[in-house]
């Protein structure tokens, strides 16, 4: 079998073509889902969030848990104290999941709002400590230039 690098770059293209088609599809469907008010077109969108975060926090868990060799500077996590975090973050991240999904199957109109609440809550709250950084934050510029020098003097010193 002769490896032609066409071959391969054709095959890149049409997957590319394949995503944006399904993009487009899925962007449409959720369009029409909104307009008809479905309670589908939010359920499923914040449930994938939802879940990809769960799924996230539980593979952490189990890479911790799963761990053979831990390396000495890590001294303090050799009694199991880790391990048992580990499996509580994973147990944890189960049960999560399973209520979740239970509530959204029965329609829980707080199944979706909470997590929608906590994303839009934590967004606002780093907007708001980035605008109180600015207010906060003392001017490193120097005092404005004597009112004689033009503007080119000005912005040499900056």
């Amino acid at each position: 079998m002769i490896d032609d690098p066409n071959i391969s770059l054709r095959r890149s293209k049409q997957t590319g073509v394949w995503i944006c088609m399904g993009a487009l599809v899925a962007g449409g469907l959720f369009l029409v889902g909104l307009f008809q008010q479905s309670y589908w077109a939010l359920a499923i969108p914040v449930g994938m969030g939802v879940l990809t975060v769960l799924l996230l926090a539980f593979w952490i868990g189990f890479t911790i848990n799963t761990i053979d060799r831990i390396p000495a500077e890590a001294e303090q996590y050799h009694d199991g104290g880790a391990r048992r975090i580990a499996l509580l973050i994973c147990a944890g991240c189960v049960l999560l999941a399973v209520v979740f999904l239970a509530a959204v199957l029965q329609g829980s109109y707080l199944a979706l709002a909470i997590p929608v609440a906590l994303a839009v809550l934590g967004l606002l709250g780093m907007v708001f400590w980035i605008g109180w950084a600015i207010h906060t934050q003392s001017s490193t510029l120097p005092e404005e230039a004597g009112e004689g020098e033009d503007a080119a003097s000005r912005d040499a010193v900056l």
